[in-house]
């Protein structure tokens, strides 16, 4: 008798269950593969620079989903236990004993775990190659992830499989006791429409000061260094942000209904006002659920918009400052090329450019000083003859035009200003000289700015000192020995510039000193010999690209169990809903009419959070100062969240459409 009990139990809840099945077999099958990448062998062998980062770190990772899975399963399973409370109360009324029903309730749990984790492993086992195959393109290595289970893995996955199976078991029976002993059956809270409304009010406040703030933020970020100020309006949007988002839930959204449903004019545009009133209190019960949907969903889109456009923005400030795997100026180029013939390094592209140093003189609105220094000057026929990709970054100039470029701010930075009345010695001041932060040759060759400038202009310029740099990439790296690197060690520094300034630019001079200085100051530049970057850069990409990685599955797998969250709180109406679905039916209402109805109630419960979600993660983004060319790409990951709980809020209609014309035979 108690095996057909909770096989009527499963199959009328069926629906839900397979959804909250899915979302847990999926959390268990991500748990699975961090936990055996860490274990991996192909992972160890592809990537034997990381080998111990690389697990600990899986390891670390695969613990904390594993943390918040099990809060998820305990926080949902209770969903089930709550839907089945008359029905444990009707039991008890038959005669049936308090522990029966505990233990239907625990074996009824342990069941849809077993299912979950038998399906989740099944994931695992399936998905495992392409997850390990997606974190090699991430770091950007070429290997073939072979799919392999270390004993280990198995031996973890299966304790928190028995423990967690015990554990959530054990809970859903404690909640079937407290049920049992509960004497009333329904608790009626009272609306406080005095208390609602100016809650509401405030929360559009709040939410509406949390903007303005943001705008406020953009110009204070930069003194984040050396005041509070932009620390305490990033705390006050995060508050703003949260408790105005809960006081509109609480106060303004239930106020708009109560009004929509006194005004009479309402009755004559097809809606039945008893499918109204059945429609808002389903949302009245669902607000707390919907304000914690809405911000863990904000945090999850604004922790994957962070990570990738970070991930990307750092990347193209790495290859700003070293476009080349190996550069060097004049100096030291005939050292790189005497070691380059002693390996079997294949030369993919080389490149040679001519470049000036001079002196100008011009005043730096960021730092609000006047600025004497030197200046590397190339000619606009030399900038244009490098690839496009090292002049992605800049502004885009004419053959007529000037461009400075400098070191960007921050990695999240936005496009520099445009720098006026710049004097150079010798030559006629440059009035208006466009922006850029790629570096030809790379950043770190540079001992200041850069100018490009028309080729005109760089023929007739005088210079203190004259230069050429050279860039080399590889086909498969330089393939330099370590004793090779060693020697070139000497060649680091090609030169120091000694500045004598005066005040007037004209009298001012360079001097060039070959060794260095015994003491460094203010007036002294290095001219750095050669960069050699390209295993440096490997590594950094592989650093990047696991990063993304990981925070890629967490914020995924979060949403996805949020979207299920809404699905099952939707699904799982109590007896009473029912009933009053039922009355509707009783009294004359429509099958359309209903139907009406269970489309509109997930429209607003997935509608509402979505457009919150995407409000509050956008605000996050342009908080911390992104840059525009996060705005341009933000639309892949926000469309991606809006498919998802599309598909999510589809679903939970058709399902509970089904299920309510099944039970009442409409």
């Amino acid at each position: 008798m108690y095996r057909k009990i909770i096989k009527r139990s499963l199959s009328n809840m069926r629906d839900s269950y397979l959804i909250y099945i899915l979302a847990c077999s999926f959390a268990i099958g991500v748990f699975g593969i961090l936990l055996s990448m860490g274990d991996s062998p192909s992972v160890h062998e592809a990537l034997h620079w990381w080998n111990s980062f690389i697990y600990e770190i899986s390891t670390f990772m695969s613990g904390l989903f594993a943390f918040f899975a099990f809060i998820y399963m305990i926080y949902v399973g209770g969903f089930f236990i709550q839907r089945q409370k008359n029905e444990f109360l009707t039991f008890e009324k038959l005669g049936m004993s308090r522990w029966v029903i505990v233990m239907i309730s625990f074996f009824q749990t342990a069941i849809v775990q077993i299912v979950a984790w038998l399906v989740g492993l099944l994931l695992m086992v399936i998905f495992q190659k392409f997850m390990g195959m997606l974190l090699f393109y991430l770091m950007q290595i070429r290997y073939n992830f072979a799919t392999s289970f270390g004993g280990d893995t198995l031996l973890m996955m299966f304790w928190t499989f028995l423990f967690s199976t015990i554990i959530l078991s054990l809970l859903n029976a404690i909640k079937t006791i407290r049920i049992l002993r509960k004497k009333q059956r329904k608790i009626n809270v009272k609306t406080r429409w005095w208390l609602r409304i100016p809650a509401g009010v405030f929360g559009i406040g709040l939410l509406f000061s949390a903007q303005v703030c943001t705008w406020s933020l953009f110009t204070d970020i930069r003194m984040i260094s050396y005041s509070a100020k932009p620390l305490n309006e990033i705390f006050f949007i995060l508050l703003a942000d949260i408790f105005g988002t809960y006081l509109v839930y609480y106060g303004f959204l239930p106020t708009i209904l109560n009004l929509l449903q006194k005004i009479h004019a309402i009755s004559y545009s097809g809606l039945n006002l008893f499918s109204f009133k059945y429609l808002k209190e389903r949302l009245f019960q669902n607000i707390s659920i919907l304000w914690f949907v809405t911000e863990l969903s904000a945090l999850a889109l604004a922790l994957l918009t962070f990570c990738y456009f970070g991930y990307q923005a750092v990347h193209e400030s790495y290859d700003s400052s070293y476009p080349f795997e190996l550069a060097a100026n004049k100096d030291t180029a005939h050292f790189i090329r005497k070691e380059l013939k002693q390996t079997d390094a294949k030369i993919k592209r080389k490149y040679k450019t001519n470049v000036k140093i001079n002196l100008t003189s011009y005043y730096n609105k960021k730092s609000s000083t006047y600025m004497k220094q030197p200046m590397t000057f190339m000619s606009y026929s030399s900038y244009k003859s490098l690839p496009k990709q090292m002049r992605k970054g800049n502004s885009k100039i004419n053959s007529n035009e000037f461009m400075k470029i400098d070191t960007p701010t921050g990695i999240m930075y936005q496009d520099q200003e445009t720098e006026y009345n710049i004097a150079v010695k010798g030559a006629p001041m440059i009035a208006k000289a466009k922006a850029g932060r790629a570096f030809p040759y790379g950043g770190s060759m540079h001992f200041g700015p850069m100018m490009i400038v028309p080729d005109k202009y760089y023929q007739n310029m005088p210079a203190e000192i004259n230069d050429t740099f050279y860039g080399w990439n590889f086909k498969k790296g330089d393939q330099l020995q370590k004793s090779q690197a060693e020697r070139l060690k000497n060649y680091r520094y090609a030169y120091y510039l000694k500045v004598n300034l005066k005040s007037s630019l004209k009298d001012s001079t360079i001097e060039v000193i070959k060794k260095a200085p015994k003491q460094y100051d203010a007036s002294v530049y290095t001219q750095v010999g050669y960069l050699r970057e390209g295993n440096v850069k490997k590594r950094f990409k592989q650093g990047g690209g696991f990063y993304l990685y990981i925070v890629a599955l967490f914020s995924v797998a979060l949403l996805i169990a949020l979207g299920s969250v809404l699905t099952l709180r939707i699904l799982l109406r109590d007896d009473y809903q029912s009933r009053q679905l039922r009355t509707l039916q009783k009294i004359g209402v429509e099958e359309k009419e209903i139907k009406r109805i269970i489309l509109r109630e997930n429209t607003w419960t997935f509608l509402i959070p979505i457009v919150f979600a995407l409000v509050q993660s956008y605000t996050a983004i342009a908080m911390f100062d992104s840059g525009r060319h996060i705005s341009k790409n933000i639309i892949l990951i926000f469309g991606g969240y809006i498919v998802l709980y599309g598909l999510f809020g589809f679903i939970s209609y058709q399902v509970s459409w089904r299920s309510i014309k099944q039970k009442f035979r409409l």
